[in-house]
């Protein structure tokens, strides 16, 4: 799938990253590099959960520990979606994997 498609005369990201709730101390490093590196595997960083367009989504650990706020919410509709939701650093291993493999 491209990452940008035409649609009505807009250009839209169909490989959006999406980034949930907001890093602590021990992961701004990650989600900065996740950032940077994003662009680079075809990735749109965002913070709009868009079902069809998101093809990974990065959430604060903090977010996956605990439910019922709405960030939790918004990681269950991406599982439910069959999303990957994971950490930063697991995206960025399986995004280095996935160059490696194709390169």
């Amino acid at each position: 799938m491209s990452h940008v498609e035409c649609r009505k005369g807009f250009i839209v990201a169909t490989n959006r990253l999406l980034f949930i709730g907001y890093p602590d101390a021990d992961e701004i490093a990650q989600w900065s590099a996740l950032r940077e590196f994003a662009p680079q595997r075809g990735w749109t960083p965002t913070r709009t959960f868009a079902p069809g367009e998101t093809v990974w989504a990065v959430a604060a650990g903090s977010v996956l520990e605990r439910s019922g706020s709405a960030e939790a919410r918004v990681v269950a509709s991406v599982r439910d979606a069959n999303i990957p939701c994971t950490t930063a650093t697991d995206a960025i291993a399986h995004a280095y994997t996935t160059v490696r493999r194709t390169a």
